[in-house]
């Protein structure tokens, strides 16, 4: 019996049993999520940050978490053992095939043996090659056409890229977006972390103050929306800046704010939903019975997490499309 006399909600068995196939099926998402990650070895090529984020809202969102995280954030499969020095070896008869002999230090002074004059090393940067190529009198423009044959395209571009990186404020925003990817899931993608820091916001939250029993007007709900969204927003800008900060290569106090900035907002229109849907099952429905240890209020909660998700679109397809909001990985 609570504070104003009222009879806890006692669950029936056939409640008891919808909630656990619910929640089941969210748990058994994330740990599918959680296997493939780890099958993959995503640590080495995924956002360490997208590890937490795709499992955590698979408990939740599943199979359309799942979706994206297949079409979109999926690891490489790990090459097998040999499979890298194969892949050596084939590179090394492509670039055979194109006139570009292997780089070793058995072939730098045999000039019968390669395609490029004397002077070319294999210029590393185009620092180098631009300086070469001004030279004067020491680089002829044969000479200087054989360097930059010789280079690296992955040199090429990955120069290329680091300029186009920055826009005229020093940000790095649109190139992250993958032009193969279109804008809905990438938006999709961006309320995943909004979403997952609202998940452990709210976990945190109702827990602690069901430990500490606080209540306003005698109902634990009103505190819990307040302390449920203080640890969401917490923990979500601490999720968007782990996202920007190394996509930007830009760590402080500067993309510290830039990521207040997007997440604000976002999460916002996620907890909008979630807690507009906490309301109606708990005062609504429940009349303020329904007890936070039961499985059916997590079922509840899982509903309302998908709500959230779903009135959250809308703020991030804005905050995105006005480049607020970096379109994550």
């Amino acid at each position: 019996m609570d504070m104003n006399g009222r009879e806890p909600y006692h669950e029936t068995t056939a409640l008891i049993a919808l909630s656990g196939v619910f929640l089941g099926f969210g748990a058994l998402c994330a740990l599918l999520n959680i296997a493939d990650i780890v099958w993959r070895k995503g640590w080495n090529s995924m956002m360490w940050i997208m590890i937490v984020v795709y499992p955590i809202n698979a408990a939740y969102m599943g199979p359309l978490t799942l979706y994206l995280y297949w079409k979109y954030g999926r690891p490489s499969k790990p090459p097998k053992k040999g499979e890298d020095e194969e892949k050596g070896m084939q590179h090394d008869r492509a670039q055979m095939d194109h006139g570009n002999m292997p780089h070793s230090s058995n072939d730098e002074g045999n000039d019968h043996h390669t395609m490029h004059s004397p002077n070319d090393h294999r210029v590393p940067d185009l620092e180098k090659h631009h300086h070469d190529s001004h030279a004067g009198a020491n680089s002829s423009p044969e000479s200087t056409q054989h360097a930059t044959r010789g280079m690296d395209h992955s040199t090429l571009a990955d120069h290329a890229g680091h300029n186009m990186k920055e826009d005229s404020e020093g940000h790095h925003m649109h190139h992250h977006m993958d032009p193969s990817r279109p804008m809905w899931a990438t938006v999709l993608i961006g309320v995943s972390h909004c979403g997952a820091g609202c998940v452990l916001g709210d976990l945190v939250g109702e827990w602690l103050i069901y430990g500490t029993g606080a209540t306003i007007n005698n109902h634990d709900i009103w505190p819990m929306l307040l302390v449920d969204y203080a640890f969401a927003l917490l923990f979500g800008i601490v999720f968007q800046y782990f996202s920007i900060a190394p996509m930007g290569g830009e760590y402080g106090v500067k993309t510290l704010w830039r990521a207040a900035k997007a997440d604000v907002l976002s999460l916002t229109g996620f907890e909008i939903g979630l807690f507009g849907w906490m309301v109606a099952f708990q005062v609504g429905i429940w009349g303020y019975r329904l007890e936070m240890t039961t499985w059916t209020y997590w079922w509840m909660m899982q509903v309302g997490m998908m709500v959230g998700f779903v009135t959250a679109v809308p703020v991030n397809w804005w905050l995105i499309g006005k480049g607020i909001k970096e379109p994550c990985a």
